[in-house]
C-alpha cells in the first residue's frame, strides 16, 4: 500500500513540473517575440527595402522652328541564363525572340554556344543596344514564356528561376537628322560609369553647354519590398521624380540652315572649292540664325576623311583676311580723324614700294578718295591711310575691334586665336601696310563677323549667341544674362559712314553681284594667297562680309568664307558673293527680309515665287505618283507570286486519278 502511495505522489509532482516548464517556456517565447519584434520595428535596417531608380537622361538640342537636332535615349540588354532554360522548349523561345528583336533564330543559335560550338553556361546577352519599345515588348514576351514554362526552377529551390532578363545598360544620343548642324552641334562619346553608360559632350554646342545638357537628377522609388520583389507603396515608401537635363532651344532655324546648306553644296561643286563657311546673324541683338558649312558628317557615323571637319572652321580656322581688313583700317582712321571720306589719297598710278618691298593695285589709280580706296579696294591707299595713324592708335583699334588672341565669346565650341604683329613689329611701315589690307594678320570667321556687324548696328557688337534659352518642360524657359560685353570700338558716326562705304562697294565696286532690289545690300571682298612653309603660293581664301537690311527693320549681317576655290573662281567676286546673293534670296523667299519693290515688280516677283512654287510643287506629286505606282506593281506582282505558289501547291496535292479500268473484251 505504502508503495502504490508514493507513486501515485511521483506522477502529481511530475505533472505540476511539466505544467510549470510549459508555462515558463511560453513566457519566455513571447517575451523573445516581443525583444525581436522591438528590434525590427526600431530598426529600419533590418526591415527588406527595395530601391528602383529611373535615370535621367542628357538634355536635348532643338531648333528655333521646333526641330530635334540632338536627344538622349534608353538603350537596354537582354540576356537569359542557359542553365534555366527548358532544352525541349528552346527553339520555340528563340523563334519568339526572334520575332520580337528581327534577330535570326541562325545568329541567336550562335550566340549561345562558344568558339568550340559547346554550349555556354551561365549569362548569354542574346540582344544589346535596344530601344525602350522593343524592352517593352520584351518584358510582355517575358511573362508569356513564364507562363509556357519555357524556363524552369534548377537546384534546392524549386520555386526559383533566371527567366529572360531586360537590363537598363544606360542611354545613347541620337541625331534624328544626321547631319544637320554639323560641326556646330559638335559630337558625343559614351562613358562607362558605374556599369550604366553615360553621354558625355566633345565638341561644339554639345561641348559648351556640359553643364546644363548633363544637369539631372535620377528619380527613384525606395520602400518595402513584398515576396516577388515588388515595392509596397504605402506610407513609409519614398519618392523622387526624375530630372532630366535642360533641353537646348537654339536661335538657328532648320529651315534657313538646309536652305544655305544646299547652297553651299551646289557652289562647292560649281566652284571646286574645298569647303564654303557661312553664318547670318541678327544685327540687332547678334542671335545666329545659320551658320553652317559645306563640309558636314553624321555625327553617328564619322568616316576616316570626314575627320578633319570635326572642328567647326568658323571657330577654329585662323588665316589671313585679306582685303576685308580695310574697312576696319579705314573705320580706326575715320574715328581718330586723320582722315574724311572726301580726303584725296595718293595711290601712285597701281605701283609703290617700301624700300625694296612692291605694293600694287589691280585697278591702277593716281588717287582715290578715302572712300574709294575702300570701293576700289587699293592697297596702295588704305597702306597711306594706315601710316598717318600711330603704330599704338592702329594695334589699340584692331584690339577694339575684338581682332588678336581675343576670342569672339560665340557659344558653340573652342575657338582658335588669331593673331597680329607685336607693337615692335607694326612700327615697321611695311608691317603696318600689309596688316592694313589684310596680310600678316590672321582672325577667324567668327572674329569678322562679329566685327562687321559694327558696322550694321551703330557702333556696337555684341558677342554671337547660337542658344536662345534652356528649358525643362517646355513652359518655364530659363534666358542666358544679356552680354554686356560688348566691343564699341567706333562712334555711330565713324560705323554710318563706313556703312556708306561698304554699300558703294556693292553699287560700284567688286560687290556687284551682291546688289538685290528693294534692300540695302553693303559688304566687303576679301581675296588673300594662302602661305605655305614662308612664301605665298596660289591657292586662295576668298570671302564676303557684309549686311542686308530691309525698310521694315529686318537687319542681317552675313558672312561667306570659300577655301581655296579654283583658279578661275579666286577671286571673291566670282566665288564668295554669289553665295552671299543666293543666301539673300534665300532670306527673301523665307519672309525674312522683304524687298521695297514697285507694285507691279512685286506683283512679278511673286508671280515668279508662286511659279517656283508650283514647279517643287508639282515634281514633289510627280515622284508622290511614281512611288504610288512603283508600290502598287510591287503589291501586284507580289499577289500574283502568292497565286501562282498556290496553284502549284494545289497541283501537287490533288491526287491523280486511277487509271481506268475497261475490261478485257479478247
Amino acid at each position: 500500500m505504502d508503495i502504490k502511495t508514493d507513486n501515485n505522489d511521483h506522477n502529481i509532482v511530475n505533472k505540476r513540473v511539466k505544467v510549470i516548464s510549459t508555462f515558463v517556456l511560453l513566457l519566455l517565447s513571447i517575451f523573445l517575440i516581443k525583444i525581436l519584434y522591438t528590434a525590427v520595428h526600431n530598426n529600419k535596417s533590418l526591415v527588406k527595402k527595395r530601391e528602383i531608380r529611373d535615370r535621367a537622361l542628357r538634355g536635348s538640342i532643338i531648333s528655333s522652328d521646333g526641330y530635334t537636332i540632338s536627344r538622349s535615349i534608353k538603350k537596354y540588354s537582354a540576356s537569359i541564363h542557359t542553365d534555366y532554360l527548358d532544352p525541349n522548349k528552346k527553339e520555340f523561345f528563340l523563334t519568339l525572340f526572334s520575332i520580337y528583336t528581327n534577330i535570326p533564330v541562325s545568329k541567336l543559335e550562335k550566340k549561345l554556344v562558344d568558339k568550340n560550338g559547346k554550349k555556354i553556361k551561365g549569362w548569354v546577352v542574346l540582344a544589346d543596344n535596344i530601344n525602350a519599345k522593343t524592352a517593352i515588348y520584351l518584358r510582355e514576351l517575358k511573362y508569356k514564356l513564364n507562363r509556357f514554362k519555357v524556363f524552369k526552377a534548377k537546384g534546392v529551390n524549386k520555386n526559383f528561376f533566371y527567366g529572360l532578363t531586360i537590363t537598363e545598360k544606360g542611354e545613347s544620343r541620337e541625331y534624328p537628322l544626321k547631319e544637320a548642324m554639323s560641326p556646330i552641334l559638335g559630337y558625343t562619346r559614351a562613358v562607362e560609369k558605374d556599369h550604366y553608360t553615360h553621354i558625355v559632350g566633345y565638341n561644339g554646342i554639345e561641348k559648351f553647354y556640359e553643364k546644363y545638357l548633363n544637369k539631372k537628377t535620377d528619380g527613384y522609388i525606395n520602400g518595402k519590398r513584398d515576396a516577388v520583389g515588388y515595392v509596397i507603396q504605402g506610407k513609409g515608401t519614398e519618392y523622387r521624380l526624375r530630372k532630366d537635363g535642360f533641353n537646348l532651344v537654339l536661335n538657328i532655324s532648320l529651315g534657313l540652315q538646309k536652305n544655305i546648306d544646299l547652297i553651299l553644296d551646289n557652289y562647292k561643286k560649281k566652284i571646286n572649292a574645298i569647303e564654303i563657311v557661312a553664318a547670318v546673324m541678327r544685327t540687332k541683338d547678334s542671335k545666329i540664325l545659320a551658320i553652317t558649312s559645306s563640309n558636314r558628317y553624321d555625327p553617328l557615323n564619322i568616316k576616316a576623311d570626314e575627320i578633319a571637319n570635326l572642328q567647326p572652321k568658323a571657330t577654329t580656322y585662323a588665316y589671313e583676311p585679306g582685303s576685308v581688313l580695310k574697312p576696319i583700317t579705314y573705320a580706326i582712321a575715320l574715328e581718330h580723324g586723320v582722315v574724311t571720306p572726301d580726303s584725296i589719297i595718293n595711290t601712285f598710278n597701281g605701283r609703290m614700294y617700301v624700300g625694296k618691298f612692291p605694293i600694287t593695285d589691280d585697278e591702277p589709280e593716281a588717287s582715290l578718295s578715302a572712300q574709294n580706296v575702300i570701293v576700289k579696294s587699293s592697297n596702295i591707299g588704305i597702306s597711306q591711310i594706315t601710316w598717318r595713324l600711330k603704330t599704338k592708335e592702329f594695334r589699340d583699334g584692331l584690339l577694339k575691334f575684338g581682332l588678336g588672341k581675343q576670342k569672339s565669346g560665340i557659344d558653340i565650341g573652342r575657338e582658335a586665336q588669331g593673331k597680329i604683329y607685336s607693337f615692335k613689329k607694326l612700327n615697321f611701315k611695311v608691317n603696318r601696310a600689309t596688316t592694313s589690307y589684310g596680310y600678316g594678320i590672321t582672325a577667324t570667321f567668327a572674329q569678322l563677323l562679329k566685327a562687321y556687324n559694327v558696322f550694321n548696328n551703330n557702333g556696337v557688337s555684341y558677342t554671337p549667341r547660337a542658344v536662345n534659352y534652356i528649358t525643362r518642360d517646355g513652359k518655364h524657359k530659363f534666358f542666358f544674362k544679356k552680354d554686356y560685353t560688348v566691343i564699341k570700338p567706333v562712334s555711330p558716326k565713324t560705323a554710318a559712314m563706313v556703312k556708306q562705304a561698304l554699300i558703294a562697294v556693292v553699287k560700284k565696286g567688286t560687290g556687284k553681284k551682291a546688289i538685290t532690289q528693294g534692300l540695302e545690300i553693303g559688304g566687303k571682298t576679301g581675296t588673300a594667297m594662302i602661305p605655305e612653309h614662308g612664301h605665298y603660293v596660289k591657292r586662295y581664301h576668298t570671302s564676303f562680309y557684309g549686311f542686308a537690311n530691309d525698310t521694315e527693320g529686318d537687319k542681317y549681317t552675313i558672312g561667306v568664307l570659300v577655301i581655296e576655290p579654283d583658279l578661275k573662281h579666286h577671286f571673291a567676286s566670282s566665288s564668295a558673293v554669289p553665295v552671299f546673293k543666293a543666301i539673300v534670296d534665300a532670306m527673301i523667299d523665307r519672309g525674312m527680309l522683304k524687298p521695297n519693290l514697285p507694285k507691279m515688280q512685286q506683283i512679278e516677283k511673286e508671280k515668279e515665287k508662286k511659279q517656283r512654287d508650283n514647279i517643287v510643287k508639282q515634281r514633289q506629286q510627280q515622284r508622290a505618283k511614281e512611288f504610288k505606282e512603283h508600290l502598287k506593281q510591287q503589291r501586284e506582282q507580289i499577289i500574283k507570286e502568292q497565286k501562282h505558289r498556290k496553284k502549284v501547291k494545289r497541283k501537287i496535292r490533288k491526287p491523280r486519278p486511277a487509271p481506268s479500268q475497261t475490261p478485257d473484251l479478247f
